[in-house]
């Protein structure tokens, strides 16, 4: 069903727009309305949540677009619609792994192979252990190869690295370079947090989803969840590209469902409820938590990260609960790693290939936290560091950023765009222009 102008008109009236008692002022939306129809520089968007946190308060939210299309039109995307963030989970689910430090249970440092069951060693390295510390910060020689998750029924976690598994991949899940040895390189890989879910459950005897929603969601007041099938359906938004197909663009095309549509998938190869249903009644703790998607599934709603940001402005507190400790709120955003002069102990570009747009993205990172040097990036206004995480999967672009010293921040979901966001003309920093717009956007607009 093609947009039409008049469809669009109802879609920017959709926007909602919120401010604290505490705001003398409200923030102007108005270029965010810009952004969803498309500039000169980016393309037009499907949908657009955005929530702000003021002085460790959460003030403004704006919601554009639609959440959801079909034969009966568009359902416009509101603040509470659940969007699955990707990367930015990964934040999430550090929060409960420091709940285990804090228990005593989880030894940041320890050889991750007495959580896990069995041996995980690179064959490139065999005599340095692996720490949870090497994992949450990307330094494990971890690497995920072709693919970082094993479908329900097909094997387990352990067979990515195990010699002759159909998972094996000639051991293309671990590094084999001189000089990327664990606690050695920086190589950002979603791996890492398929290893920690497992972690996760074998120390808490918890199924992943049920643990993080019970010890970490819930307790921060948190309407989100790895699990889309516990999500009611009107509070489900789907991420989008114009394709002919999924995981493409295609110039001239309609707008197409990418995931979370009429029919989600509730966790990795478990497209039948009769089967999912099954299969998790029998399966065992600590064997594939992959299936959950820890590097990337949770599905939130913006105002939910602003949430999350305030629970890190206050160092590990929310509403006289504590979530976690100071002391582990202090090590999560604090730098676990940061790129050398030669640039030689990481690869700054992410998950993309270096030498292109996106090197200089990743310089410096906690336990699962991205630290990003401002003026390094061309930001000449506002904060020099801002701390939190990025996300892009099926179409979704999303960050959760904070600055430490004031407490202000931002949560940007992005459900989709028409165009591939890299094609649009470069910026000043290594984020795709129309994330870079956002944020400049939120400095110009809103401090």
């Amino acid at each position: 069903m093609p947009m039409t102008y008049c469809s669009f008109a109802r879609l920017l009236a959709a926007a909602v727009i919120v401010s604290t008692a505490a705001t003398a002022w409200a923030v102007d939306g108005t270029r965010l309305k810009e952004l969803l129809v498309g500039t000169a520089q980016t393309s037009p968007l499907s949908g657009l949540q955005v929530s702000l946190l003021r002085g460790g308060e959460s003030a403004e939210s704006f919601a554009l677009g639609f959440a959801q299309r079909g034969d009966l039109g568009e359902v416009p995307l509101r603040r509470d619609h659940k969007v699955r963030i990707a990367s930015i989970s990964k934040l999430v689910v550090a929060i409960g792994a420091m709940q285990l430090v804090d228990a005593g249970q989880l030894d940041l440092d320890a050889d991750v192979s007495k959580y896990l069951g069995w041996t995980l060693r690179n064959p490139a390295a065999p005599d340095i252990p692996v720490t949870p510390r090497q994992l949450l910060s990307h330094t494990s020689s971890v690497r995920d190869g072709s693919a970082y998750f094993i479908a329900a029924g097909t094997g387990e976690l352990r067979d990515f690295f195990t010699p002759g598994s159909p998972y094996w991949e000639d051991g293309g899940h671990f590094a084999g370079a001189p000089g990327q040895a664990p606690g050695e390189y920086f190589y950002y890989s979603n791996l890492n947090f398929g290893l920690l879910g497992t972690v996760i459950e074998r120390l808490s005897g918890e199924r992943f989803d049920q643990f993080m929603a019970k010890h970490v969601i819930d307790p921060m007041g948190l309407n989100a969840r790895f699990d889309p099938c516990e999500v009611p359906a009107e509070q489900r938004a789907a991420a989008f590209r114009k394709g002919e197909v999924a995981g493409s663009w295609t110039a001239g095309a309609e707008w197409l469902t990418q995931v979370d549509g009429d029919q989600p998938s509730c966790f990795y190869g478990m497209q039948d409820p009769a089967f999912a249903e099954d299969f998790l009644a029998e399966y065992r703790l600590g064997s594939n938590a992959t299936l959950y998607s820890p590097q990337g599934g949770l599905r939130a709603s913006a105002d939910d990260l602003v949430i999350v940001l305030k629970m890190l402005v206050n160092r590990g507190a929310l509403n006289g609960k504590r979530i976690v400790s100071a002391e582990s709120v202090d090590a999560m955003l604090a730098p676990s790693w940061t790129l050398n002069a030669q640039r030689s102990n990481g690869l700054s570009s992410g998950e993309a290939e270096p030498g292109g747009p996106t090197d200089g993205l990743m310089t410096s990172y906690g336990l699962s936290v991205h630290r990003i040097d401002m003026r390094a990036w061309g930001f000449e206004r506002g904060p020099k560091l801002l701390v939190g995480h990025l996300g892009e999967a099926y179409g979704v672009l999303s960050h959760a950023l904070i600055n430490p010293e004031t407490g202000d921040g931002i949560a940007t979901i992005i459900t989709g765009s028409a165009e591939s966001p890299a094609s649009a003309p470069p910026g000043s920093s290594p984020l795709y222009r129309i994330e870079e717009e956002v944020l400049r956007w939120w400095l110009e607009a809103a401090l």
